[in-house]
């Protein structure tokens, strides 16, 4: 066989040429010329030393090898075509040549045939036709691939070829829409990456076009302005994956976290932002920015090429004004220059998108002229009156809102609009709960609002979708969910510098007084409601009185509700389950009748649960004996600790037995937790240790409440979640294996304690870790209660550790509230020690949650 060392020596040299020739100047059009250049050097030679100089083959490049775009690991488009069956050497002399290019790990990718066979292949798959439109040839008969080559192109319908094209861009689109694609996106396939440019090009080319920037602009195709940014976004795409894969060592076309901050440093080493961010956000705000503009050009550019492949016939023309028509499903202005010469007309024109039935876009050319108008608004664009009622009057119309403001931030409309909106485009932050940029986040907050106006989440949430469709304003809640997050990235608390800018905002837009107040009240407190229903307990009538001193009426508290349920949805899908929805309810529930005058002292609300439980009882035949027994075992501090569904089903299962163990369990309504009552007698570490149970089943532990009677049990009730990989139908069995070991452990007949096994960190936070935070703070009006609130990475064993700590700091844990976010863990807890009235002690048991935190 013949011996490639020479040829991997030359291609090492070569790849370590390309590499410090682009490193010095960051010119990926440089990189590919030496590259490609030098891999083509070697394929010829390789053949010749094979095939020899008159073979009746030949060998073509094809695919990004063919249009010179070859990345330092990417795979070798290649194709060795025949005029007909190989001979038994040439076969042989095939497998040696492919044989040759995988000793020298250049991951060959060969289509090997007749001329028939490659022309019948191109004919039947898009991929490989696709492929041979940017063929090049390399070796042997020319006549033979000049020939094969144009067969393809005559056979090629170019109508049929655009569609296709057009489809498998719409379906990649789609496929990357997850959490994972847009947290490490792939830069070669995501909306707006290299592959949305090269389907563009593709286009053109099957249309015949030379696809030279100078020529499309030579041939009407795009503008100086246009072939500018899609220049500038072709360079940094094709820069950021070099050095995806210079970095990675491997074929690499995912912004993997583990790879993002290297990236990010090989690209701006002496990059230091003022804000503090790390330089993975500004990397990846840059990419998201790019795919932004590529996504703004391929609207323009792609219709326009439809329109020059396959002309539409006589389309449909409704008349709207002087100014604007209606062509077939496309909004047309008269003359585009109407947008530079009066840009009032860049919001007229949207508006007539959102208000005007069968208006589905804009066409090419209007919307080139509106893009090049926005290009060139200033200051005054937002100074002017009948801008600033045109863009409100896209939220009190409400119709197509989601639709209409997508479009506006697509084409940098609402950066130019609104100098703040600009500041938050594309940023992504690394909070490992947040999964969308800052202004993509923003407007899904908006969309869910509009879903719950429109009803088409009225199964779902049937209480948030009817308080908005009663709403007397809604315009004044799409503007809290597109104000809520506008100061994010400032450094500051983003809460309270987004009120200025909704109090701007309102002042020069109109609104009234109230309007004006409750945007403002809305933006500051957006977090309230979440805060207060997973961080705190929320059956304690305090929790409740000071969360409606912060509310104060009716309608600001049904306001923050809808504002609550969008953000979360909002957020991340996996921060939104039926216990988090059920928290929120519950909230607005108990503080809706607080507002309307229902008593919040502790002794009405003992005398209300415990009247309402006794009704139960008797209705199950249980005696007022029985009844005052276990009134007496609970105590009165049991009402108020807990909420009245779970004072339900703890007193019917204790109502006869006040003295034995027990276990239960049940699985709540359509979610995929369990809620689990464990009764036993106190002792030491039991918290801890049922801890690990859950933990060792793969539970996430979305609650916790630790109570002690007053005979001295524990009455501990936890809201677990079913890990996702199971199914709704195991979870019979599931409960069931469960309830089996917590009642081994409540009869002393657990497994002894073991070390925790190990628990690799997710990619995610190993690279994007969060500061682990300590918060202690005293109960003023209750000594030795205290209030603890731990922030760190999520993890298996969180809470039990967490425990173990706090016990051996002798604190008592008497209620837990879990915020699982994602890989983010917001822990809050209510604790009791006369100890922790020492500042020493604090600081102890401080210093020692940080250690464990930090494991």
């Amino acid at each position: 066989m013949n011996d490639t060392a020479k040829y991997c020596a030359a291609l090492a040299e070569s790849r370590q040429r390309a590499a410090a020739a682009y490193q010095a100047k960051r010119r990926p059009a440089r990189f590919f010329e030496i590259h490609t250049a030098a891999v083509q050097t070697v394929l010829t030679e390789l053949w010749h030393d094979i095939f020899g100089a008159q073979s009746r083959l030949c060998l073509l490049t094809t695919g990004g090898f063919g249009r010179g775009e070859l990345y330092p690991f990417s795979d070798l488009d290649l194709a060795l075509a025949s005029p007909d069956a190989l001979s038994a050497d040439e076969q042989e002399q095939a497998e040696r040549f492919v044989q040759a290019l995988w000793d020298m790990q250049l991951a060959p990718a060969v289509k090997i045939g007749t001329q028939q066979e490659l022309c019948a292949s191109a004919h039947d798959d898009i991929t490989g036709d696709t492929a041979f439109l940017e063929a090049r040839f390399l070796c042997g008969s020319r006549s033979l691939a000049e020939n094969l080559l144009e067969h393809i192109t005559r056979q090629r319908d170019t109508a049929a070829f655009a569609e296709a094209k057009l489809l498998e861009m719409r379906r990649r689109h789609t496929k990357s829409q997850g959490s994972g694609a847009l947290l490490e996106p792939n830069i070669k396939t995501c909306p707006g990456g290299l592959r949305d440019i090269h389907t563009v090009l593709w286009l053109a080319k099957a249309h015949g076009l030379d696809t030279r920037i100078d020529a499309l602009r030579e041939q009407g195709v795009i503008t100086r302005a246009e072939a500018g940014m899609f220049t500038r976004c072709y360079r940094k795409l094709a820069a950021i994956r070099i050095e995806l894969h210079l970095a990675a060592g491997r074929a690499e076309d995912r912004l993997l976290f583990d790879l993002q901050a290297n990236v990010a440093e090989r690209m701006n080493p002496s990059l230091a932002d003022a804000s503090g961010r790390l330089k993975s956000e500004t990397l990846m705000q840059e990419f998201y920015r790019a795919t932004k503009t590529v996504k703004q050009l391929a609207g323009i550019l792609i219709p326009i090429l439809e329109e020059r492949i396959a002309p539409r016939l006589n389309p449909v023309v409704r008349e709207i004004d002087e100014d604007y028509r209606i062509s077939g499903n496309r909004l047309t202005v008269r003359d585009p220059s109407v947008f530079l010469h009066c840009p009032q007309h860049i919001f007229r024109a949207v508006s007539l998108l959102q208000t005007e039935n069968g208006a589905e876009g804009m066409s090419p050319e209007t919307l080139r002229g509106w893009w090049a108008a926005v290009r060139r608004t200033g200051s005054g664009f937002y100074a002017d009156e009948a801008n600033r009622r045109g863009f409100l009057g896209f939220f009190r119309h409400g119709n197509g809102l989601t639709r209409t403001l997508r479009f506006l931030n697509l084409y940098g409309v609402l950066g130019r609009y609104l100098p703040a909106w600009e500041k938050i485009s594309g940023l992504l932050q690394h909070d490992l709960f947040h999964i969308y940029p800052v202004d993509e986040h923003i407007l899904t907050v908006v969309h869910n609002m509009r879903r719950l106006a429109t009803g088409s989440r009225d199964r779902e949430l049937p209480l948030a979708t009817s308080l908005m469709q009663a709403s007397d304003e809604p315009h004044i809640l799409y503007l809290a969910a597109f104000f809520h997050d506008i100061a994010k990235g400032r450094g500051g608390d983003h809460a309270v510098e987004g009120i200025a800018d909704a109090e701007r905002f309102a002042a020069d837009h109109g609104l009234t007084p109230s309007e004006s107040s409750l945007l403002a009240w809305l933006v500051e407190d957006h977090l309230l409601m979440s805060s207060v229903a997973q961080k705190e307990d929320i059956h304690d009538p305090d929790v409740i009185n000071h969360f409606c001193a912060r509310v104060q009426t009716q309608e600001r508290l049904t306001a923050l509700y809808l504002l609550t349920v969008a953000d979360i949805r909002g957020t991340n899908p996996k921060l939104w389950n039926s216990w988090r929805a059920s928290l929120l309810e519950n909230l607005f529930h108990t503080a809706a009748r607080r507002l309307a005058g229902e008593t919040g002292s502790r002794s009405a609300i003992v005398n209300r649960r415990q009247q309402q439980a006794a009704e139960q009882l008797t209705r199950a035949f249980v005696s007022e004996k029985q009844q005052r027994k276990l009134w007496h075992a609970l105590g009165s501090a049991y009402f108020v600790r807990h909420d009245l569904r779970e004072i339900l089903w703890h007193t019917a299962n204790l109502a006869h037995d006040t003295e034995t163990p027990q276990v239960r369990s049940r699985i709540l309504p359509e979610s995929d937790t369990f809620q689990v009552m464990v009764f036993m007698p106190n002792g030491e570490r039991l918290f801890a240790r049922l801890c690990r149970i859950f933990s060792r089943h793969g539970f996430d532990i979305l609650a916790a409440r630790a109570f002690i009677t007053e005979h001295n049990f524990i009455l501990d009730t936890f809201i677990v979640q079913v890990p996702a990989e199971h199914h709704p139908a195991d979870y019979p069995n599931i409960q069931s294996a469960l309830e089996a070991e917590l009642t081994s452990f409540i009869h002393g007949c657990a497994a002894p304690d073991a070390p925790n096994p190990s628990s690799r960190l997710s990619r995610r936070s190993r690279h994007m870790p969060i500061t682990p935070s300590v918060k202690l703070s005293s109960e003023e009006d209750y000594p030795g209660w205290h209030t603890l609130e731990i922030t760190a990475v999520n993890r298996a064993y969180l809470l039990a550790d967490i425990a173990e700590i706090l016990f051996a700091h002798k604190v008592s844990l008497r209620y837990a509230k879990i915020a699982t976010l994602d890989e983010r863990a917001e822990d809050s807890f209510v604790v009791y020690s006369t100890g922790l009235d020492n500042p020493k002690n604090q600081i102890a048991l401080k210093q020692a949650l940080l250690t464990q935190l930090a494991v």
